[in-house]
């Protein structure tokens, strides 16, 4: 005869979700794996990896769990569908394949948004000629952190300091390094691997899910595909924009609503004349500027 379990209340946070399934693990390490409850679907809440939530037995039968509650979220990414992330290590090689800015400045856009902090890691020294190092320089002109990474030097520690007790996600294009760079700050060969695409010059992807992963030092990756893709969201407002470029001077125009076009008095622009600015930083601000209001005209 089947004993009845009483539906005690578990806390713990997804850590993975796959057909519909997810593995929560508990506050004292322990896992287990639920699956939404009809409360959440009738509520049209869709669980995610990072998320927060409380479980409870389902049922007379040992084992089965269902997901009854979400907490309220810090953030979300909807491709991929993450919650709840503190730190973003922005991954672009040096060399091989050469780094895409404009898709650097729109991920750390989307991180801004989102009140992610960002770290721009560039991999690859080992492969970089002294005239990939410009797009080094260009970054440490903003207020974000930047790390190289390469097998001879590797930046583990600089990365370690900066995600210790925080949730992080990888995000970058495809055979840049983040699978090999997620196995070095999680101790072991946790992720699958692999090498540019002979044929199409691009990343072979190597991630078919997204999971959270346990860093030795305490907090978590989330290794997450699909943030190649990443489009601006509509919570970029144009007026904003100029906000999500930390080396863009404040409050310093002639007008307060300056976005720094074509406005006498500008500031910014004198920022960039006088190389204070680099020139590709202002022309992808322009770029993703005129990208947004043309959002906003439909």
């Amino acid at each position: 005869m089947k004993t009845i379990q009483s539906k005690t209340p578990i806390s713990g946070r997804i850590v993975q979700g796959i057909g519909g399934f997810y593995t929560i693990e508990k506050s004292d390490g322990s896992r287990i794996t639920a699956k939404p409850a009809g409360i959440l679907r009738h509520n049209r809440q869709t669980p995610m990896v990072g998320d927060w939530v409380t479980v409870e037995k389902n049922g007379a039968q040992d084992g089965e769990y269902a997901l009854t509650a979400i907490a309220e979220r810090k953030n979300v990414f909807v491709r991929p569908p993450v919650a709840n992330v503190d730190l973003a290590v922005i991954v672009f090689a040096l060399s091989n394949p050469r780094p895409n800015t404009l898709l650097l400045d729109k991920l750390l856009i989307a991180c801004e948004v989102r009140s992610v902090a960002p770290i721009i890691c560039f991999t690859k020294e080992d492969l970089a000629k002294e005239t990939d190092w410009v797009v080094v320089e260009t970054y440490r002109k903003t207020s974000y952190p930047v790390v190289v990474h390469s097998p001879e030097a590797p930046a583990d520690a600089q990365l370690t300091r900066h995600m210790a007790g925080k949730t992080v996600f990888l995000a970058g294009p495809s055979g840049v390094g983040k699978s090999t760079l997620t196995n070095r700050l999680c101790g072991g060969a946790v992720m699958a691997t692999g090498g540019l695409s002979a044929k199409l010059g691009r990343g072979k992807h190597t991630t078919r899910h997204v999971a959270l992963l346990p860093l030795p030092g305490g907090g978590w990756i989330l290794d997450t595909p699909g943030f190649s893709a990443l489009k601006l969201t509509k919570a970029a407002a144009p007026e904003r924009l100029r906000d999500y470029f930390p080396e863009f001077v404040r409050g310093a125009c002639k007008f307060n609503d300056c976005l720094h076009l074509k406005e006498p008095g500008c500031a910014v622009r004198a920022q960039l004349a006088a190389g204070e600015i680099a020139p590709s930083r202002y022309e992808h601000y322009v770029t993703l500027l005129e990208e947004l209001k043309g959002r906003n005209r439909y």
